[in-house]
């Protein structure tokens, strides 16, 4: 029994060995007759690569595989380099765009791969179960694997692509001026030495100083090409961009007739930064990833500063560059709330901290005064922002007290300027805009109002709590930038405290 069990075990082991070898064999021995091969002597022996074993040649390029270095060779066939070569020149540097120093096992790839090209740029390898891509054109064969190297077959010759910066640059160089101005110097903290610390504790470096950009240290390094990173980018062109200043321009009216008139300053400050938190994205995003699910369904993906952005626009035309994809807008319309709607200035704004609860002009507000007063910023439930700025005057205080600033930049139109205050501090005041006089206001107003004031448009603002609000209209901002507003105290009123209280102020487009 023991001797036929022996027997039954030697067979099973000798079954076993013999299938492992098998698939030993058929793992490592895939190619047993090609592995001693040259892979140049192969694409020139074959008759269908005889117009790339020229251009090689041509190139002088054939040197290369002479030794036994790896390359992975992209080899158009005769049909592809005629069809090139019909209405293009098949250079040097597309040329070494077809020759990676290195084997690609296709086998170990799922999905995307840059790979790196002789040119230093980057080519998309894409496979997908059996079928293989390389920058998007379909491989047609793929070759054994020889002893310095393999090759793909092409069906069309492969051109190097530009990066997003690049890109950008022949498609709307608004972008790509726009991310030029964002040059910067910055310290170099690994080159730099520390030499001590200054008298508020801050370390002091021998410094040396570099270029960076603040563009691609915010979102993406648009002129650099990496193995593993890329971005997509979602940007109208040229014409689309300036049709919709256009669209722009004569919703605004006045001096505004077209695109050109649109203040370059504005769309690098408020348009161009809308648009890169709207459609800049890390990874290659495919067409369908911006498509809703339903019609009722609300499409969010995050964009490259890690927040969350509704997808309202179909983006079109994909480009396929060397660190990533470009897209066009299929309907490119600006929105008019970033031109069409007013500014809220929040009144803590003309403050800067000095201390714990310490507070002081800031540098760019002129304020004269005969007497000394410390501005204050108040926490206030219910406030604009919860905080307010308070400054209050000696009792019957009739000296000279006036604070100037400027608001944000406003495009050129009729509005109405709204003050929220509190009713309980204040005084007389002419309010200047532009060095124009737009309103005297006496605060004893909303004593007289039992706490109502009547708006210019006929309209009446009620207070919410001890604050309330009064207007004027603003006629003289005649071109865009920023308005000048000046408050200056002529005398005492008769509320509990003279003084001056901004919560915010706004300015709201109004009717001509």
């Amino acid at each position: 029994m023991k001797f036929r069990l022996g027997i039954l075990l030697l067979v099973v082991v000798i079954i076993g060995i013999s299938s492992c070898t098998k698939e030993w064999d058929e793992h490592y021995n895939v190619y047993p007759e090609t592995v001693d091969q040259n892979v140049w002597d192969v694409i020139q022996a074959d008759p269908q690569f005889s117009g790339f074993v020229q251009v090689i040649k041509q190139a002088k390029m054939d040197t290369l595989f002479n030794s036994d270095i790896a390359y992975t060779i992209f080899a158009p066939n005769n049909d592809a380099i005629s069809r090139f070569t019909g209405g293009k020149k098949f250079t040097n540097v597309i040329l070494a765009y077809h020759i990676c120093q290195h084997f690609i096992n296709v086998s170990s790839i799922h999905g995307k791969r840059q790979v790196q090209t002789l040119t230093e740029k980057f080519a998309l390898f894409e496979r997908n179960g059996n079928e293989v891509k390389i920058d998007e054109i379909k491989v047609v064969a793929e070759s054994p694997l020889y002893r310095n190297g393999k090759f793909f077959t092409m069906g069309e010759v492969i051109e190097p692509k530009p990066n997003l910066y690049e890109y950008f640059q022949f498609t709307n160089p608004v972008l790509s001026n726009y991310i030029d101005t964002q040059d910067t110097i910055i310290l170099d903290k690994e080159k730099s030495k520390p030499l001590g610390f200054d008298e508020d504790g801050n370390t002091v470096y021998d410094t040396v100083s570099i270029t960076a950009n603040k563009f691609e240290m915010k979102y993406f390094p648009v002129k650099e090409e990496f193995r593993t990173l890329s971005s997509t980018i979602v940007f109208p062109k040229e014409e689309d961009y300036q049709n919709a200043l256009n669209i722009m321009a004569d919703a605004l009216g006045n001096q505004y007739n077209d695109y050109r008139d649109i203040p370059l300053e504005w769309q690098e400050m408020v348009l161009i930064p809308h648009l890169l938190s709207q459609g800049v994205f890390l990874n290659r995003l495919e067409p369908e990833e911006f498509v809703w699910k339903s019609p009722k369904d609300t499409l969010k993906l995050l964009n490259v500063l890690g927040d969350s952005v509704v997808i309202n626009y179909i983006p079109t035309n994909k480009a396929l560059l060397s660190n990533g994809y470009a897209y066009n807008y299929q309907s490119y319309v600006i929105p008019d709330s970033l031109y069409m709607g007013g500014i809220k200035y929040e009144g803590e704004k003309l403050l800067k901290p000095t201390g714990l609860n310490k507070f002081t002009w800031h540098d760019s507000v002129k304020v004269i005064t005969e007497t000394p007063v410390t501005p204050l910023q108040e926490l206030i439930q219910g406030a604009s922002n919860d905080s307010i700025i308070r400054v209050t005057f000696p009792k019957g205080y009739r000296g000279k007290f006036s604070v100037e600033f400027k608001t944000p930049r406003l495009f050129p139109r009729r509005y109405l300027m709204i003050v929220n205050t509190h009713m309980d501090i204040g005084g007389v005041y002419n309010i200047y805009v532009n060095d124009k006089l737009v309103r005297t206001f006496d605060y004893f107003a909303y004593i007289t109002g039992r706490g109502i004031i009547n708006s210019v448009t006929g309209a009446r603002y009620l207070p919410r709590g001890r604050f309330n609000r009064f207007d004027m209209y603003i006629d003289n901002i005649l071109e865009y930038g920023s308005a000048k507003i000046k408050f200056e105290y002529t005398g005492p009123s008769l509320v509990p405290t003279n003084g001056l209280v901004i919560d915010f102020i706004e300015f709201k487009p109004a009717p001509n």
